[in-house]
């Protein structure tokens, strides 16, 4: 093994599967096995009974140390050598390991914070087969055999992501891909990191990653192995990530930029993508994944990849070329709500990019305090209300509101409290008359107990689900409108959900009035909360910074619903990530509490 390596932060529970993780940190307890050899009876390896519990997943990681650390037999290994600087090389990419931090939950600071997963320490990577400057520390090293599935769980044949999107139309929606659940490996609506740097979509010549968890390691590793190291990125990053502070020193061509938060319990939580090519076109993606190894492993992820924007004539008019949905303009406004220099150029490029292929509407949540304005309320709850009053399908009250998130914020005392008084009177709007006063029933799909107890990596399958008993118990009005995760359809039951959905469907018809995808749980924080001082004019406050996708039927299929479970005159169904109809919890079922992984 590697001395240099970081102890595992959690020592014998380690749950990982992943080779990356096995390359970066060290496990004792494993280490101890892999030393002793096979027993030359059973010509197995001798687990403790301390352990035994854990034998199967113990020994499939035992096989991954035999992978990445073959014992010697006279010379080092040719899967790993060692740097002047005393880093590990493997298959080329350099591991810098930093400090480590547990793959645990950022708990929520206040009832308003919005969480989300926590893991291992990020990693600087560079590649050291080819001549590079003395200051890297990488000169005159041989060139190492490099093998990208050394690194990167579910690797598919390159050069037909373009042909994958074009089949995705017209909603262009994947869900990721799941490194345990080989059934999604091939759908053709599951998508990989690697195919979003694919060269069929275009030769990338600059790209910005905006997200709250940066692991750079592997988002370097990514990049390297599509080709594009040394291209211009710029992250813009919401958690704490000490190895970013000065990554530029060893890659110059990244530029990571904290953003600032007006207070300490709101967060920078958007997954936004954008990426320009070298013919000066471009695209946008909206993710629910963060950028580390566990959100695109055994996670259930969604993705919305936009077609490629051609570049607009210079002497062009740049009024031209703007969506029938205003996406351009509303993604623009959301841009300079980071007050982020670095951002102008890229705002600059969107300005003079034809953007009228977009079929989707641009939702997003900024800090601050807003008041309805000449286009309405800007951001959060407000503006999908205005644009689902304005092109929205009449419906009846009783269509229920369908939720599911990663996590819950603190939702009051009883339903009246925010849910209805704010967020339903919001989702529930239509383009038809206003009727009674009755709001829809509302619905909500978060992960039991059970669930996640049978997902692929047992209840450490629950560490994207940062809701805690302290916020749980002071709402156990919640319970009565709690569904199970199911996702049967699409193999990604066992798969547990970090993606976040919004949605309102008539299963009798068969059909979706329309479907939000975005990085905004079910919080106030994300969404936005209204004052309650009837004396003075509404004014939305919005804590976090947050980004989605709204789809209305008449703006994708020129119609006033999506079809559910069939094709409908040539349209193909939406592609829900659940199954329906919803699956009730049991009588005997709870909600899964991150309290669960502490006991």
């Amino acid at each position: 093994m590697a001395s240099n390596l970081k102890k595992c932060p959690y020592g014998e529970q380690c749950y990982r599967k992943n080779p990356i993780h096995f390359g970066e940190f060290s496990h004792p307890h494993l280490d101890t096995i892999y030393a002793n050899g096979l027993d030359s009876k059973t010509n197995k390896y001798v687990i403790p009974d301390e352990l035994f519990m854990s034998a199967e997943l113990i020994e499939t990681q035992l096989k991954l140390l035999e992978k990445l650390f073959p014992k010697p037999s006279g010379s080092k290994s040719s899967k790993e050598t060692t740097s002047t600087d005393g880093n590990s090389l493997k298959d080329g990419i350099r591991l810098d390991s930093g400090s480590p931090k547990p793959d645990s939950v950022k708990q929520s600071k206040s009832p308003m914070a919005s969480t989300s997963s926590k893991c291992a320490s990020p990693n600087s990577c560079k590649p050291s087969s080819t001549s590079v400057d003395d200051s890297s520390k990488f000169s005159k090293k041989p060139k190492i055999t490099k093998n990208i599935k050394d690194y990167i769980p579910v690797v598919l044949e390159k050069g037909h992501a373009a042909e994958k999107i074009a089949s995705a139309a017209p909603y262009n929606l994947f869900l990721t891909a799941i490194t345990d659940s080989k059934r999604t490996h091939h759908e053709p609506l599951t998508i990989t990191f690697q195919e979003i740097l694919d060269e069929s979509l275009g030769e990338i010549e600059s790209s910005v990653q905006i997200n709250f968890m940066v692991e750079i390691g592997w988002l370097l590793g990514h990049y390297y192995f599509a080709g594009i190291m040394g291209t211009p990125l710029l992250i813009l990053y919401g958690d704490e990530t000490p190895e970013l502070l000065n990554i530029s020193k060893t890659h110059p061509e990244v530029t990571a930029i904290k953003v600032n938060m007006p207070t300490p319990f709101a967060t920078s939580h958007a997954k936004v993508m954008l990426f320009g090519y070298t013919d000066g076109d471009m695209r946008v993606v909206i993710s629910t994944a963060n950028l580390y190894e566990d959100d695109w492993h055994n996670r259930t992820q969604g993705i919305w990849i936009s077609p490629k924007l051609t570049a607009l004539p210079n002497d062009g008019d740049t009024t031209a070329g703007e969506s029938p949905t205003n996406f351009r303009q509303d993604l623009m406004l959301y841009l300079v709500e980071y007050k982020i220099a670095k951002l102008q150029s890229w705002i600059a490029r969107i300005r003079k990019t034809d953007f009228s292929a977009i079929n989707v509407f641009f939702i997003g949540s900024t800090p601050g305090g807003f008041r309805e304005g000449p286009r309405g309320y800007p951001w959060g709850h407000a503006r999908v209300g205005e644009l689902l009053q304005k092109h929205c399908a009449p419906m009846e009250a009783r269509v229920p509101v369908i939720c599911q998130s990663s996590s819950i914020g603190s939702l009051g005392p009883n339903i009246h409290t925010w849910i209805q008084h704010d967020f339903l009177s919001s989702l529930r709007k239509h383009s038809g008359p206003p009727g009674l006063s009755h709001f829809p029933p509302f619905k909500m799909i978060y992960p039991s107990f059970s669930n996640v107890k049978s997902s692929h990596d047992d209840l450490f399958g629950g560490g994207c689900l940062p809701y805690g008993s302290n916020t749980n118990d002071k709402q156990p009005w919640l319970r009565g409108h709690l569904f199970q995760w199911c996702s049967k359809q699409r193999h990604r039951s066992q798969a547990m959900p970090h993606i976040k959905t919004y949605t309102r469907m008539k299963l009798e018809d068969q059909s979706i009035y329309w479907f939000m995808l975005t990085s905004a749980n079910l919080s106030k924080a994300a969404w936005g909360a209204f004052n309650k001082n009837v004396n003075i004019s509404p004014c939305l406050r919005i804590m976090n910074y947050e980004a989605g996708v709204l789809f209305l039927p008449k703006f994708v299929i020129g119609e006033d619903t999506f079809p559910l479970g069939h094709v409908r005159d040539g349209i193909p169904s939406f592609p829900l990530p659940y199954d329906v109809p919803l699956t009730p919890y049991a009588p005997d079922d709870k909600p899964f509490l991150m309290d669960y992984l502490h006991q």
